[in-house]
Parts: structure tokens; sequence; C-alpha cells
């Protein structure tokens, strides 16, 4: 006999939310800034390079010292052209002595032995040096390239891209910070908060290469004049010189070579 408590449990069964098909779960939303950080991830990390050299200085007791060093850079041409900070692989001429970097090698990728480079030339006052994987490498390395880039405003979010090291597999570390200051003296640069640092090309939000970390500092007296000054010592390791001047730089440093082939 069909009783009243078997039709209520017949009943709850058919709306039970087991016996109703859950809709497909919706694809989910991938953010602007994901899609940011994979393209860089793909698109530029690949660029990235360390430069180990041998530097060799005056220790200023009329003596001669050698150490290993290693700094980033970044592929700008395809056949092997790097740029890195002057500052990073020479010094700072206000140190009152000049480094001679030697046995220069490029590491690129999971490269661990390097590729002997030369340096082309170097442009001090924007803080910018050339290096030239040598001989001509017959591959094709990933390059970022300055031409045509954007620029920035005051308070858009800025990203730069580094490598992990080996025990991390070289992953690619982004870091974050906004352009806080925009400037016309020395020259035209945007100076950034965050991460953002030297030797390094900076992105915007939608991956637009915007400029090159470079260091800018003043002249020896006015470097004592600021040594009290936080606000100094904080930006002077996150100016940014904008895409459109690298560009122009590169173009002018590279002009002889260009011809001579």
């Amino acid at each position: 006999m069909f009783t009243l408590t078997a039709a209520l449990v017949a009943w709850s069964f058919i709306q039970s939310p087991a016996a109703i098909e859950a809709p497909a779960p919706a694809a989910r939303v991938v953010s602007s800034s994901e899609a940011t950080y994979a393209k860089l991830a793909k698109e530029v990390a690949p660029a990235i390079v360390n430069v180990k050299f041998v530097m060799d200085f005056d220790s200023g007791f009329g003596g001669e010292q050698s150490e290993e060093s290693e700094v980033h850079g970044v592929m700008i041409r395809e056949d092997g052209i790097v740029l890195v900070s002057s500052a990073m692989m020479f010094g700072y001429e206000g140190m009152g002595f000049e480094i001679r970097p030697r046995e220069i090698k490029v590491l690129v990728g999971e490269d661990t032995e390097g590729l002997d480079a030369t340096v082309i030339i170097r442009d001090r006052e924007r803080d910018l040096a050339w290096l030239r994987i040598a001989p001509k490498a017959e591959q094709k390395f990933a390059a970022v390239a300055f031409a045509g880039g954007s620029s920035v405003n005051l308070g858009a979010e800025v990203l730069q891209v580094m490598k992990l090291d080996k025990y991390f597999d070289r992953a690619a570390y982004i870091v974050e910070g906004k352009v806080a200051a925009i400037v016309s003296k020395p020259r035209s640069l945007f100076v950034a908060s965050g991460n953002v640092t030297v030797g390094l090309p900076v992105f915007a939000s939608d991956g637009a290469v915007v400029g090159f970390g470079v260091l800018q500092l003043p002249e020896q007296d006015e470097m004592m004049a600021m040594q009290n000054s936080m606000t100094g010592q904080l930006v002077f390791a996150h100016t940014v010189l904008p895409a459109a001047d690298v560009a122009a730089a590169t173009d002018r440093a590279l002009a002889d070579l260009d011809n001579d082939e």
C-alpha cells in the first residue's frame, strides 16, 4: 500500500538537489593583470639575461684588485645585442675610480657557461651600455624592442621582470611599482615606487615596454648635500629612462655598427 509516508519520501527524493542535474561550472574569467603576467613571463623573461665578468679596479692603495661580478641585462636585438646599466658594470664616476670589466659572458636561458661578449659603446649620462655577443651568433635570441614603446602617467602601475636563480628553476619573477614622479631634470625620467630597480626594462600594466631602469646620480658635491635626504636616497635606484629615449640612444649607439656590417 502506498502510504502517506512513502509518498513524502518519494516527493523529497524528486526534489533533492542530488536528483537535479547541476549546471556546468562557468569558465573563470582571466583578469587583465593575470594576462599581462602570463605575457611577460612568456615573451619577456626569455630576453632577460645575466652578464658575468671579472672587474678590475684600483684599490686606492696603489694596487689593483679583481673580483667576479654579475649583473642583469636585457637582449634588445635578436642578433645578440644586450643592454645593461653602465654604472652596474663600470661603476659610478663619482666613486673616483672606474671598473674595467673583462672576460664578459652573457648567460641566456639555462646556459651556465655563458657566451663571450664585448662592450660596443657606453652612454654614461643616461647610464646605458651596449654589449654584443661575439662572434656574432647564428641563433636568434628573444629580445625586447624599445622602439614604439608606450608612455605612462603619474600613478600608473608598472612592472618589471626578473629571473630567479637555478634553485628556483630560473622562473620569471615579476615585481610591481607605481609611477610616483615624472621629472624633466636632469632629463626626462619617471621615478617608480615599489621594487622597480636598475638594469632591467619596465612595462605598463598592459605589457607594453615603457622604459629602462637607470641610475641617475648628481655630482659629488650635490650628493654630499643630499646624503641626509631620505627622499633623495629612495629615488636614486628607481629612476626610469622612457622607452623612446632608450630607443633613440640605441639607434645612435649602434649606427656605426650597422654601417660596418
